[in-house]
């Protein structure tokens, strides 16, 4: 099974790897571990005036910022079985897209877990995944 896992660099990626990991035998072992990094997009009436070359650098710089530390971490952990997705754009709608075209069983994601209130007054990535995604999605705190 393919297995996406949301990775964005902050602390609750990091919680949501060493989940997987800690249950190893359920979730790395015998699954491929898709990881999907989005960017925000640089807004069209901006991205207009730059460069293809340099709007796909940027891109890239800001993906390697997040995975360089994510790759270090599977690493030490001893996770070798997977591939990755640097995207930009919507980071739910691209997470979301990124599950259906791998086939995924599964999406992980960490969660800050704002509660009721902070959902419904900032909105959540996740709670968007949830929305959208059609198959399982496995939130760890």
């Amino acid at each position: 099974m393919k297995i996406v896992v949301a990775v964005d660099g902050s602390a609750y990626t990091r919680k949501a790897l060493d989940y997987l990991v800690a249950h190893r035998a359920q979730f790395v072992e015998g699954n491929e571990l898709v990881l999907v990094n989005v960017c925000a997009a640089i807004p069209p009436h901006a991205s207009r005036h730059i460069s293809k070359e340099l709007l796909n650098e940027y891109y890239s710089d800001e993906s390697a910022k997040v995975l360089e530390p994510v790759k270090a971490q599977l690493s030490e952990l001893g996770v070798s079985n997977y591939s990755i997705q640097s995207r930009h754009g919507s980071a739910a709608a691209e997470i979301v897209a990124a599950a259906k075209e791998v086939n995924a069983g599964l999406i992980v994601m960490g969660t800050r877990g704002h509660g009721t209130l902070g959902r419904a007054l900032m909105g959540s990535v996740a709670t968007n995944v949830i929305a959208d995604a059609g198959m399982s999605v496995l939130l760890v705190q």
